[in-house]
């Protein structure tokens, strides 16, 4: 058998070679090459979900007509297409309890970015979730025109 590769890298043909059988050099270094490629590949389709599901934690919010104030969230995301996951919230701080809801748009593998809707507020901004390595943690930021804020949150 023998491999053709194009000059982009591609395997253009396969074609059967005439001898003793043998498994020519030139197919397993084109094999080789792939390989890599090859194994990317079930990594990024794995972050395409590991947003899904329920996590919760805290962090801060600064409003700009007050004090930073500590909250604590629980936040679920579900996937509705092969990219975009809705989002729903309930956070809590001392002196407010809030529901949200939002949509998220996924840039790269394990950074989402989108909208989010504070109806009882009237407070609409920007919200970016970053994946940590391990799947398990994500850093939420957050920038609106009332205020901004960070949360670290857990996989529940």
């Amino acid at each position: 058998m023998q491999a053709k590769m194009s000059r982009s890298g591609r395997l253009v043909s396969v074609q059967p070679t005439r001898g003793s059988g043998r498994f020519p050099i030139r197919a397993l270094l084109g094999f080789a090459f792939l390989a890599p490629f090859a194994a990317i590949v079930p990594g990024n389709a794995a972050s395409a979900t590991a947003l899904a599901g329920d996590w919760s934690g805290e962090g801060t919010v600064t409003d700009v007509q007050g004090p930073t104030e500590k909250v604590r969230c629980r936040v679920s995301y579900r996937q509705e297409s092969a990219k975009v996951y809705g989002v729903e919230a309930l956070c809590a701080s001392t002196s407010k309890k809030m529901s949200q809801t939002g949509q998220l748009l996924e840039v790269r593998p394990g950074v989402y970015t989108g909208e989010f809707n504070l109806t009882q507020y009237d407070v609409t901004g920007r919200v970016r979730v970053v994946i940590d390595g391990d799947g398990e943690t994500q850093t939420v930021t957050f920038t609106s025109s009332r205020g901004d804020g960070e949360f670290t949150l857990t996989r529940r």
